[in-house]
């Protein structure tokens, strides 16, 4: 098992912690001494500290970020990715990349979650979510022989890294909110949800209001979004960071900060306020009831994948345009939180248009008044992934075996593309 490789491509932050992390530690647990590279694709959500992060979560691993990998592309001799047996695991980012790797190096490819039609020979594995992603694959052509349903990831990200002590689905002490890792989103949502905060201190004096920030954005970032000038089409307030990055202060309020990977703050709230992203999904997981709000306040700062992402760079007509494009993209989906998406209906509930701060607060508000409400929501969240816990160990024990196999699976995979 030493001379094999295993190559891990994956792009952002939600991708490394969610997909990433749950899966090599499955796959190191049960072949430690397994040789491991974490490739990093270009992607518009990363924030760039992603391969640092890899390599203080697996430090036995090779990680190759995006420059480097882009000069792998021209044909440069990269460490990590070198012609040699063994597999391919795609964790995130533009298929392209993890096929093109893959060829190159002569490993046999397998995928999670997504594939398209003209990669349908071109995978050694297809693992699913559910029967629904089963499903999905097989209309884009997966045969149905190499498709392996063994849950989502997430789960086991989450409860793999929190503490068994925690209270049980709905029940739970304080608000957390979650103001979004990428630049744009600190920027913007930190000083609007400091606004929230604060409006929710005054009608709740004795209510614990914390924030949590993910460790992917620096000690730079936290505070020039707390002390920088808010945005007057968000309405938020700035605030003072302390100088060991524990608390905000603002005014004569003060709300603490977790910055730390075990989700502490988050598996103990009562209500967690929070943007759509994988957060949602770990909330649901803890059973942490969750009010999501989506603001159109600025839609040209939205991040979007492919040409959309860069619109707002043109002078005078970029910024309408990508707002415009933004929100149809965002009008297309009946739900925008990832456990709405997979229960088919709405429990946690959705704020979505222009918004103030005072709109985010009184909704929250309500909900902290109905505690049975609350309990049920937590259950109904923590009901729809309970089934998924072992997913990556599920995953690990197929990538293994067709990683034992490689050689015959690797000239399969070569032929088809």
């Amino acid at each position: 098992m030493s001379e094999q490789q295993l190559v891990v491509v994956t792009n952002g932050p939600g991708e490394l912690m969610g997909w990433v992390r749950p899966f090599l530690r499955a796959a190191l647990q049960a072949a430690p001494a397994l040789k491991t590279t974490i490739v990093f694709v270009p992607c518009t959500y990363a924030t760039g500290r992603e391969p640092a992060q890899a390599k203080a979560l697996f430090p036995s691993a090779t990680v190759v970020d995006a420059r480097r990998y882009a000069g792998f592309l021209l044909g440069r001799k990269i460490e990590g990715l070198q012609r040699c047996a063994g597999a391919l695991q795609y964790l995130g980012g533009d298929l392209f990349h993890a096929l093109t790797i893959a060829k190159r190096l002569g490993l046999a490819a397998m995928t999670y979650k997504f594939s398209k039609r003209a990669y349908a020979r071109a995978f050694a594995r297809f693992f699913a979510l559910d029967e629904a992603n089963a499903a999905a694959l097989a209309r884009d052509g997966a045969p149905r022989e190499r498709v392996r349903i063994v849950g989502n990831l997430v789960p086991d990200s989450v409860l793999g890294s929190v503490s068994r002590d925690r209270p049980p689905p709905g029940i739970g002490e304080g608000v957390c909110m979650m103001p979004g890792s990428r630049p744009a989103e600190l920027k913007y949502m930190l000083p609007f949800f400091l606004s929230v905060a604060r409006s929710l201190k005054r009608r709740q004096p004795c209510l614990n209001v914390s924030f949590a920030i993910s460790p992917f954005n620096t000690a730079a970032e936290l505070k020039a979004a707390v002390e920088g000038v808010a945005d007057p089409a968000f309405g938020g307030v700035r605030g003072r960071l302390q100088g060991d990055g524990s608390a905000i202060a603002v005014q004569n309020d003060e709300f603490p900060v977790d910055r730390s990977e075990d989700y502490r703050t988050l598996a103990r709230a009562q209500l967690v306020i929070t943007i759509p992203g994988t957060k949602c999904l770990e909330a649901a997981v803890l059973g942490r009831p969750t009010l999501v709000t989506v603001p159109h306040n600025r839609m040209d700062e939205i991040a979007l994948s492919g040409i959309g992402g860069y619109l707002h760079y043109l002078p005078l007509i970029g910024r309408p345009l990508k707002a415009r494009l933004a929100l149809m993209f965002e009008r297309r989906f009946r739900f925008v939180a990832q456990p709405n998406m997979d229960a088919g209906r709405l429990i946690a509930p959705e704020m979505r248009g222009v918004l103030s701060p005072a709109d985010v607060s009184t909704q929250a508000a309500r909900l902290l008044e109905d505690l049975p409400a609350l309990r049920a929501m937590g259950q109904d969240l923590a009901g729809i992934y309970a089934l998924h816990a072992g997913a990556s160990l599920r995953m690990a024990e197929e990538v293994l075996a067709v990683l034992g196999a490689a050689p015959g699976a690797r000239h399969a995979c070569a032929a088809a593309l």
